[in-house]
Formats: structure tokens, C-alpha cells, sequence
């Protein structure tokens, strides 16, 4: 796997919450050995109450949205949940088996690139990444 081409989907208002800084552990039910630099693709799936939760609104949904260095990946337990709660931004109950993605540089693209997403970590297309790579500011 490459560093720059990989990606990882995530919906919104995570992504959006991810890219302004206010997200920096995302939540996963299972891990990864990759560390380095991702893609940040949203999924289409709306959920307009949790957007209200935290304010936003008409986020793009379907698109690669920026970038992010994942720099580790730690089991949860309930003590790191509640010490880490407002890193991940998760309003819900622990749950056991969850992993903690630690991310760090988050960067966004000037506009979103519509394109589908896919599960887990997954390779992007060349002239996909090409494009990515050419719209973020330098």
C-alpha cells in the first residue's frame, strides 16, 4: 500500500469535524498496521440531527474532502474513552471492542471531488490521487 494513495470514508459530521480540527480520534471496531497519510472521503449516508448537533449544515457528502496523517491506532478501554472523550467527539456510551484512530494534520481541499467510497482502508484510482494531489494547497 502507498501512503498517498490510500483513503479512508468517513461520514459526515465526523469528516467535517476532522478537517476543523475539533476530531482528532476516530472510532473503528477493528484496526489497521498502516500509519501515514489518508484521504479523507465522506460517505453519502445524511443524518441532519447530528449535524444540528454540532451546528453544521450543507456538508458535501460522496467526495474526497481533504487529507490526514493516521499516527496510531489504540484499543479502548472505558478509562481512555471518557479521558479521550472530547477528542473524538462522540456523544454515546462505550463500547467494548472499539479502536481509537489517532489522527493529526488534517488538511482540506479548496472543493470537494465527488467520487465513491469504499470500506475499510482502500487504494484509490491513479488519476483520482493525481487529482487530489494537484488540488491540495501547497
Amino acid at each position: 500500500m502507498s501512503g498517498t494513495d490510500l483513503a479512508l470514508s468517513i461520514r459526515q459530521p465526523w469528516a467535517e469535524l476532522i478537517l476543523a480540527g475539533r476530531k482528532t480520534i476516530e472510532l473503528r471496531t477493528w484496526i489497521t498496521d498502516y500509519r501515514g497519510p489518508l484521504w479523507l472521503h465522506t460517505g453519502k449516508a445524511e443524518d441532519p440531527e447530528l449535524d444540528r448537533l454540532f451546528g453544521l449544515s450543507d456538508l458535501p457528502r460522496g467526495a474526497f474532502v481533504g487529507r490526514f496523517d493516521l499516527t496510531d491506532v489504540a484499543p479502548l478501554d472505558a478509562g481512555r474513552w471518557e479521558r479521550w472523550r472530547n477528542q473524538h467527539c462522540d456523544p454515546g456510551p462505550y463500547i467494548p471492542g472499539s479502536f481509537a484512530w489517532v489522527i493529526e494534520g488534517a488538511e482540506r481541499l479548496p472543493e470537494p471531488v465527488p467520487a465513491p467510497g469504499k470500506l475499510k482502508v482502500y487504494e484509490i484510482d491513479d488519476d483520482v490521487a493525481r487529482t487530489l494531489r494537484l488540488a491540495l494547497p501547497a
